[in-house]
């Protein structure tokens, strides 16, 4: 048991403790429905895994141990086994992931749908790689046909959400991005300030998408950093200089 525990740990991206938490609450969910009442399951020191059945007839409780290698639809608890399984290392992605929604985003342009939704490949941690979605209503239309955004372009986006989701029955991680954000020229212009970004507030007040974005900003902008976010944006970026941002 404990060789098949560190292979579902490997192959699902959970931890030894997860998978075995996620068995005993399959066992007991399942054999306490097929059993009409209550089984609960646990491992031993052994990793072995154990089930005891409680009754309360008269209301004295009883207890018996259940035969688990008798046990039949051995199948079904393997089918929900994955599923629970596939489930929580959906939602410890998740909970990872979520940390980085805000933030800039750099991705391969691999695919479009016939609504004109944009897939993107893409890292929202380093080394994993995921595959972002960019709904066609989060597209400029200065750039929904432009060749800077054909297939196999790589482009600046927003990361917008992170969530969990079913797929024809099947948990899947779900990433959505956006071109059309203020927040994407705030992240896009602090990626090009370097050690500055520390000791600049900066903040996008309104943003006219494939035309003007209005920046204040507490400290001045080189003038590279600008005419980079305005070319990858293809929009006019427009600074000005304050003691303090609004609201502060």
């Amino acid at each position: 048991m404990q060789k098949s525990i560190a292979l579902l740990a490997d192959k699902y991206g959970l931890s030894k403790i997860e998978v075995m938490e996620e068995i005993q609450a399959v066992f007991s969910t399942m054999l306490s429905r097929w059993y009409r009442f209550e089984v609960m399951t646990f491992f031993r020191e052994d990793f072995n895994l154990e089930a005891m059945a409680y009754n309360d007839p008269g209301g004295v409780v009883m207890q018996r141990l259940v035969e688990l290698s008798e046990i039949k639809g051995r199948g079904t608890l393997k089918r929900q086994l994955e599923t629970n399984l596939a489930k929580a290392a959906v939602l410890k992605k998740t909970a990872r992931y979520k940390h980085f929604e805000k933030e800039l985003l750099w991705g391969e342009l691999t695919a479009c749908d016939a609504e004109q939704n944009l897939y993107v490949e893409t890292e929202v941690i380093a080394g994993e790689r995921v595959t972002a979605i960019c709904p066609v209503n989060r597209i400029g239309l200065h750039e929904r046909h432009s060749g800077d955004f054909a297939i196999g372009r790589r482009r600046a986006f927003h990361l917008r959400r992170v969530e969990p989701v079913l797929l024809n029955g099947t948990p899947r991680l779900k990433v959505v991005v956006d071109r059309v954000s203020k927040t994407l020229v705030e992240t896009l212009l602090r990626s090009q300030l370097g050690p500055a970004a520390e000791r600049i507030k900066l903040r996008c007040l309104k943003r006219y998408v494939g035309h003007k974005s209005i920046v204040f900003s507490t400290g001045r902008l080189p003038k590279s950093a600008i005419i980079a976010v305005d070319r990858e944006l293809k929009e006019r970026i427009q600074v000005k200089i304050v003691k303090s941002l609004p609201g502060e």
